[in-house]
């Protein structure tokens, strides 16, 4: 880092933020002396994560009822028996609040192997490291005016439980999973206040409220609305409960978990980083402060992710942070920040063997499609995100590396394929699986041509619930369809398309 601050990038704001964030989010390691035997299994779930050497490991995770209670033995198909660890850092310890009654368990595990969960009727399934067959969610949970607390988030169950009948070998998620824990308001009176959202609900401007504007958040010290387990489970947990156990998982940060939202649940339960031998530190949130004295923008509150790969047979997969980027400003200090990812990227695959899938929530290139109106001939179309855009623009290259054949997003409440077809080896596929359970996007289906970025770009797009259904090949092709909630194909999608010169995805008739 310190290095990457002598470069005559004139970025010393930058500097001084990214020193400050490594030093705010070191890893906290939980008091809990273990003592009662749980009173409830809730999930048990396997993610792939970075190694602190750089190599990929395999976690198990199980989510128990209680906080002073003992991990579960995992009994492996292959007669060994592991002992679960008490996760590290627990949100309530520093809080003294009961927001997340449960304590999370977690091991690391071996590929080919399946595993049930001792005392319990949860169970992992074998792990490959040659996948042919992924299934990609984005935008799961539900909103509170469409579900009510205490019932699963529908129709992402259905979703869900589509997946988990499909038998695939790799899941991969694109963010936001905590709708109704984090629905922006957490004040009404006396006057109302909005959370912290990088520039969505309510912080528009230059700065997306990262160095100015009052900075609030639903986990301050006085915040009637915290982050809960509740919400977490009646969002995700419950509706995933039969898909989370059929192949491990990556977890891509959604801006529905900044640290001014649901960051804290998700640091907790799906962040990369833990306290056991061999992996990369766990992660916290910042103190959150008071909302009756809130401090002048974002910049000493949030946490972030470093990139990190996890490297598979077929293909590498790269995963950006990108909850904190504004969608439509480049004017705050994070985008030399991302930049600075991007180049971590371009110098990490320079010389990979094989394809690269970048997952990140906020797309690097979408498009907001505005519905015709009366009069109008088209719609207007406004491209975003403009950060991360920008940010690319100042890496040394200017453009991804080509070994970078596919981007998967989420963030926008639809399916989108964007296709760069005049120069397509300049610029990956860029595919949007946003609509996975949430309350669609109004933006009309249809297939469009705009420009974005400074090129023009094919828009295949539809507002219809669904997820996307990979078949991998052994030499990182692959073939896909958008399933929607009948199991039906409403879009099919192709990696030879881009090579051909035709959009990645295309619609259904």
């Amino acid at each position: 880092m310190l290095k990457y601050c002598l470069i005559p990038y004139g970025r010393l704001i930058f500097c001084i933020l990214t020193l400050s964030l490594l030093a705010g989010c070191h890893s906290r390691h939980s008091t809990i002396k273990p003592q009662e035997t749980p009173d409830k299994f809730y999930a048990a779930y396997s993610l792939f994560a970075p190694a602190s050497n750089g190599d990929t490991l395999l976690y198990a995770r199980v989510i128990v009822g209680g906080i002073n209670v003992s991990c579960p033995e995992l009994v492996g198909s292959d007669n060994s028996n592991i002992t679960m660890s008490v996760r590290g850092f627990h949100p309530d310890l520093n809080a003294h609040s009961q927001n997340f009654p449960v304590t999370v368990c977690e091991a690391i595990i071996v590929s080919d192997v399946s595993y049930s969960v001792a005392s319990s009727s949860l169970q992992i399934d074998a792990v490959t490291l040659n996948p042919s067959s992924v299934l990609v969610y984005g935008d799961t949970g539900c909103k509170a005016s469409v579900c009510k607390k205490g019932e699963s988030a529908s129709p992402f169950d259905q979703l869900a439980q589509s997946g988990a009948n499909a038998n695939a070998d790799l899941i991969l998620h694109m963010g936001d999973y905590n709708y109704r824990g984090t629905s922006g308001s957490i004040r009404k009176k006396p006057t109302e206040i909005y959370a912290y959202d990088a520039g969505d609900g309510g912080y528009e401007g230059a700065a997306c409220g990262f160095v100015q504007s009052d900075y609030y958040s639903q986990n301050a010290s006085d915040s009637p609305k915290p982050d809960r387990w509740q919400y977490w489970q009646d969002d995700f947990f419950e509706p995933a409960k039969e898909l989370l156990s059929t192949a491990p998982w990556v977890f891509t940060r959604g801006n529905h978990e900044l640290c001014s939202r649901a960051g804290v649940g998700w640091f907790y339960f799906l962040g990369p980083g833990s306290s056991l031998d061999g992996g990369i530190p766990q992660l916290t949130c910042p103190n959150q402060g008071l909302l009756d004295s809130p401090a002048n923008g974002a910049v000493n509150n949030i946490s972030m992710i470093q990139p990190y790969s996890v490297s598979l047979k077929p293909v590498d997969l790269w995963v950006i942070d990108s909850a904190n980027a504004c969608d439509a400003s480049a004017g705050n200090p994070l985008t030399a920040q991302y930049s600075m990812q991007f180049e971590q990227l371009q110098k990490g695959v320079a010389t990979s063997a094989k394809p690269v899938w970048m997952l990140t929530h906020r797309p690097t290139w979408g498009a907001s499609v505005a519905s015709v109106k009366n009069g109008e001939s088209a719609p207007a179309i406004t491209a975003i995100n403009i950060m991360m855009q920008e940010a690319l623009r100042n890496t040394s290259s200017a453009q991804f590396p080509e070994a970078l054949q596919l981007l998967l997003s989420g963030h926008m409440h639809l399916f989108q394929s964007v296709s760069f077809l005049e120069k397509s080896a300049e610029r990956p596929a860029q595919i949007i699986v946003g609509n996975s359970g949430v309350s669609l996007n109004k933006s009309p289906k249809g297939n469009y041509q705009s420009v974005i970025d400074g090129e023009e770009a094919n828009i295949n797009q539809l507002n219809e619930y669904g997820f996307l259904s990979i078949l991998l090949n052994p030499d990182g092709s692959w073939a896909g369809d958008i399933l929607n909630l009948s199991g039906s194909s409403i879009a099919r999608c192709n990696s030879e398309n881009r090579l051909e010169g035709k959009p990645v995805c295309s619609i259904n008739d």
